[in-house]
């Protein structure tokens, strides 16, 4: 059986933003988007998404929209991107050692230290930045459906 996880993308200006994780089997050290499996109480995967952000950078957010679901290895990986947040974030707890906002360039230049699957997304993260930039209310439309079914 897989195990369910859900990562969530947030994005300012032309920055992502990444948080290191504590040495475990799947991220030991890497940069990954901040993200948590899916936990019995999670009605839905914004919801897990929600807790994630709270539970690894101590933010808040909203205007959740499903991108992209993968299967590696044992896990099923659901991907977010949030189009709102409120707060700074920050590692919040002990499996995050680290947070930052990084271009895709840098997030190129992290090199191994980045998510073999992260590594494998830049391009769609460039597609997702130019074409969200060109028509962010076709992108508005799709959150507000999102968040409306869970």
């Amino acid at each position: 059986m897989a195990i369910e996880v859900v990562w969530t993308i947030l994005r300012h200006e032309n920055r992502f933003l990444l948080v290191q994780t504590a040495t475990y089997e799947f991220v030991g050290g890497n940069w990954v988007f901040p993200g948590c499996t899916v936990e019995p109480e999670d009605k839905t995967s914004i919801n897990t998404a929600t807790r994630g952000l709270r539970k690894e950078v101590g933010i808040e957010g909203e205007q959740f929209r499903k991108l992209y679901d993968t299967q590696i290895s044992k896990y099923h990986i659901q991907i977010f991107c949030c189009e709102q947040w409120y707060g700074q974030p920050k590692p919040n707890c002990e499996d995050i050692i680290g947070v930052g906002w990084f271009t895709l360039a840098e997030m190129h230049s992290l090199s191994q230290s980045l998510s073999p699957f992260l590594r494998d997304l830049l391009m769609f993260l460039s597609y997702l930045t130019q074409h969200y930039d060109r028509h962010p209310e076709e992108w508005h439309e799709k959150w507000r459906k999102c968040d409306e079914s869970g």
